[in-house]
């Protein structure tokens, strides 16, 4: 067991850095949080009560890669942690996936114990309890290893995972090491946009299973996206093994120009399965910063026309899976494109003039690659086309 959890948290590592793609073709983002921001993959998560946690990452819709550190306000705990997740997917409506994710961390907290009273001068009453603190410190890594299936449209996905989880740490001197067999399966309904809002709801279960019982969660996440805002929420039964209860969450994130976003969010009754540890609730909020990675600005150009029929085309490695596109043109309401050969097409018959539109990924993440012709800021964060049809 010790090997093996040792193993798998370095292979995984190791693999992340070999499939994931070039760092300056991300958008990377600054953040700074304050409040009672836990982090639970740890065995000091659940001692966090009011932190400034400062991180740096970038995020996409098949990787991550991140690092954020807990500054303590009080006596908290002090954590900072390295990590990423790659997925690697076949292509098609049908097919496999391979998710490999890792963490490593340092940590540090203070212990707080009863000395034993001491008799009195001349044998007279105890002395009062003396306490003791103590500075407890250590490191640690953890990674996954999920294999599954999936199949699904540009309004719904089924996926369902298999693989192990494994965590090898130490606070204070005391080693911790577990592997744990775990799977999940997971379905995302994603609502036809209206006036740009983009509704998405999924449900999940998930259970790990110990040498000596099984833990079962289960739940749902609902989140909304119209231009600038985005909602979430999610809630969640905790079915069996160390904790009970419902555990929840909620946030938002509004755009305050193409490169500031206003983040808030509050979380309740977490707990994590690999390092046995709870969270308290917790209520955060903070800034993120784009710092760039996003691709220039493409001026807008004709677009090719023939009878009156304009094309749109991107590469076909833009989008894992067929794509789909929503614009002024289709009332912004996502249609699927078409392969022909390397690209992705889609024609429409529109009339002199200019529009805008984006694009949407099977798993309802909207996008515009750097080569499209017209690309530009929305003003919101996000990026938008630019279509001229003379």
């Amino acid at each position: 067991m010790t090997a093996s959890a040792h193993r798998l948290a370095v292979l995984t590592l190791l693999g992340l850095l070999a499939f994931a793609p070039p760092a300056w073709a991300q958008e990377w983002r600054a953040s700074a949080r304050v409040g009672r921001v836990t982090y639970d993959g740890a065995p000091t998560g659940a001692a966090g009560t009011s932190s400034l946690v400062l991180g740096l990452g970038r995020t996409t819709p098949r990787n991550w890669l991140g690092t954020s550190s807990a500054i303590p306000l009080g006596e908290d705990p002090f954590w900072a942690v390295l990590g990423g997740w790659q997925r690697l997917e076949t292509r098609g409506a049908v097919g496999g996936l391979l998710d490999l994710t890792a963490q490593g961390f340092i940590q540090r907290q203070t212990a707080t114990s009863t000395g034993v009273p001491a008799s009195g001068p001349l044998g007279g009453p105890l002395q009062s309890p003396t306490l003791i603190r103590t500075d407890l410190s250590g490191e640690g890594a953890n990674g996954e290893l999920m294999a599954g299936v999936f199949a699904g449209s540009a309004s719904i996905r089924f996926e369902t995972r298999a693989g192990v989880a494994a965590q090898r740490s130490s606070l204070g001197g005391v080693l911790q090491e577990r592997a744990l067999p775990t799977g999940d399966v997971r379905l995302t309904l994603i609502g036809a946009p209206l006036t740009r809002a983009q509704l998405t709801l999924q449900g999940e279960t998930r259970a790990w299973f110990d040498d000596s019982l099984t833990h079962v969660y289960a739940g749902s996440t609902l989140q909304l996206v119209r231009g600038p805002l985005r909602l979430w929420g999610s809630l969640g039964q905790w079915m069996s093994g160390g904790r009970d209860g419902v555990a929840w969450s909620v946030g938002g994130a509004a755009a305050l120009g193409p490169t500031v976003e206003l983040q808030l969010g509050g979380r309740g009754n977490g707990y994590d399965p690999l390092y046995l540890t709870s969270t308290a609730t917790s209520v955060w909020g903070g800034l993120s910063l784009r710092l760039g990675g996003g691709g220039p600005a493409q001026a807008p150009v004709p677009a090719r026309t023939h009878d009156g029929q304009a094309v749109i085309r991107i590469p076909a490695r833009s989008a894992q899976g067929a794509p789909s596109i929503a614009g002024d043109f289709t009332g912004w309401k996502p249609m699927l494109m078409e392969r022909d050969g390397a690209s992705w097409t889609f024609t429409a018959a529109l009339k002199p003039g200019v529009y805008h539109y984006a694009f949407v990924r099977e798993d309802g993440t909207w996008f515009v690659p750097d080569s499209a012709p017209g690309r530009q800021s929305d003003g919101m964060g996000g990026q938008v086309a630019v279509l001229v049809v003379q």
